[in-house]
């Protein structure tokens, strides 16, 4: 991580708390208006949908009506007479159709030819159209307002009388977001009929009022649909504003509340990542500034010699309560944080100090320092190892630095291919870390200047199991040999295993077997035929 964004995220991390809040009012702010929106278009087109449905109510009614009246016999040039032909039809259409409360027959001059309702003359609509309705109007016979629903057939007018409940029941819709409906004739722009939501039991009631709302009225949202049997009339669905406001607001509070609990939760979740990242990042550098991390040494066994050459230098924290932290709980945070470069000179300088006399005692001694990635790309890393060794005398020779395989940067990166090159050039010896665990081939091994390979414990430990990782062994000892890599093998445990690497060539070992990690007073005492067996 880059120096100004490791800066930037532990500022955000130090008001964490304060960005969160932030953002969450940011993303509850948005979402709360764009509800908003889309409830007004969600409003809008539930009752265009409502209105749609109530004209084809409408439209089914108007079949209904003149379903038996299209029998008439009324399409010759002269009309029957009414009381002996027309008027036994009439009426028995108005019997068995309950919708029809009367029937009226005109002539073009708007004169009634035969009638089932008497003195029904004002009735008579002048509307030359195709099909019309008119009212409402008041009859003697009848408490109801009527309408009259007028076609043109032959030479003569069918004019059908229904109760305002008739067509009131047509346009009456289920849903509670309406507030009225009304049947609007759009060339004189006033209403048919207007029906209002009310507290009775049915719901609904006939409004006398039909100028109480019109279509330019700026208090309602309103949909309109035509009616396809009637030109130039339409179903127009008002919406209840106040039920509307209801509905809004309570969405508006339940996506309030959802939102909430969604940050509350993902703020936990998030504080919890990042109060284990930063809090462990600030550990590592108090723990380094209190120096608190050391070295253990994994002794190296020579099978040709029988003695141990060297040591592994393990990486080992104690903090404050004097409590021992093993790398897998830091290592990756240390790496990812660059932290790792510094502790790795404290821990090189603790271990060439304790190692002194060692090399002077033994000439082939050596030391191996665990690298990444992190390593080769700091600037400053290896010109401070250099002026170490050099502080304290240590050869080139007396240092391996071993680079964990999945640590391997690309083929192709110049800055990683040129840092290998140049300590090889200098006579350091480079091994690749726990083969066989990640993503190198042959080719890797082959591209870089490697002369050690050390296998993983995990096929080491496989030997004598009959398991597939135990028959890789063989091949990544024959490989290793093929390309002139001195072998080590990690992890050694059983006597079984140890004669397995002897016999098929492999020089050193490191395990349990020999030896623990141990402290620099033990590795000492073993190396003077002290064996000792504690675990650091």
């Amino acid at each position: 991580m880059r120096k100004p964004s490791k800066k930037l995220a532990q500022r955000i991390y130090r008001r964490f708390k304060f960005f969160w809040i932030l953002s969450t009012i940011l993303v509850l702010t948005l979402a709360l208006l764009l509800n908003w929106h889309l409830s007004f278009r969600r409003a809008h087109r539930d009752i265009q949908n409502i209105a749609s449905r109530l004209s084809n109510n409408v439209d089914g009614l108007m079949e209904d009506l003149f379903q038996d009246v299209y029998s008439l016999p009324i399409y010759g040039s002269k009309i029957p007479d009414c009381k002996t032909s027309l008027f036994p039809y009439l009426q028995y259409i108005t019997v068995n159709n309950t919708k029809i409360s009367g029937l009226v027959i005109s002539d073009k001059d708007h004169k009634v030819v035969c009638s089932t309702l008497p003195k029904n003359e004002t009735l008579i609509s002048p509307n030359i159209k195709a099909r019309s309705i008119n009212g409402p109007f008041k009859i003697a016979l009848f408490e109801q307002p009527m309408y009259l629903v007028q076609q043109k057939m032959g030479k003569y007018y069918i004019g059908i009388i229904i109760f305002s409940s008739v067509l009131e029941s047509a346009i009456r819709p289920t849903e509670t977001i309406t507030d009225s409906v009304t049947l609007f004739n759009e060339l004189t722009n006033k209403n048919i009929i207007l029906i209002e939501r009310n507290n009775t039991k049915n719901g609904w009631s006939f409004s006398k009022d039909l100028d109480f709302q019109t279509l330019d009225s700026e208090h309602y949202t309103f949909a309109t649909d035509p009616i396809q049997s009637i030109d130039d009339v339409e179903v127009v669905v008002y919406e209840d504003p106040n039920v509307r406001m209801v509905y809004l607001w309570y969405s508006q509070i339940i996506l309030t509340v959802f939102l909430l609990l969604v940050s509350y939760v993902a703020y936990l979740v998030a504080k919890n990542i990042l109060s284990k990242r930063f809090s462990l990042n600030n550990a590592l550098k108090i723990a380094l500034k209190n120096h608190e991390f050391y070295p253990v040494y994994q002794p190296l066994y020579d099978v040709e010699t029988k003695h141990f050459s060297g040591v592994e230098v393990l990486l080992r924290w104690e903090d404050q309560r004097g409590k021992t932290i093993m790398p897998d709980t830091f290592i990756v945070e240390a790496e990812t944080s660059g932290l790792i470069v510094p502790i790795t000179l404290e821990i090189m300088e603790i271990s060439f100090q304790d190692c002194q006399r060692l090399f002077k005692t033994m000439p082939n001694f050596h030391l191996g320092f665990n690298l990444c990635a992190a390593h080769f790309f700091d600037p400053h890393f290896f010109n401070k190892l250099y002026q170490l060794m050099e502080q304290y005398q240590i050869a080139v020779q007396e240092v391996i630095l071993e680079i964990t395989e999945r640590d391997l940067i690309d083929k192709n990166d110049m800055v990683f291919n040129q840092r290998m090159q140049e300590l090889r050039d200098k006579g350091f010896s480079l091994a690749v870390d726990d083969y066989g665990t990640g993503h190198a081939s042959i080719s890797y091994l082959q591209h870089f200047p490697f002369n050690y390979l050390k296998i993983d414990k995990l096929f080491v430990q496989a030997i004598g199991t009959k398991a597939i990782t135990e028959s890789l062994n063989e091949a990544i000892i024959q490989m290793a040999k093929s390309l002139n890599l001195i072998i080590i093998a990690e992890g050694v445990e059983t006597e079984e295993q140890v004669n397995y690497l002897a016999q098929n060539g492999v020089r050193y070992l490191q395990g349990w077997y020999f030896s623990k990690a141990l402290s620099i007073e033990h590795l000492n005492d073993l190396l003077k035929g002290n064996k000792n067996d504690s675990l650091h």
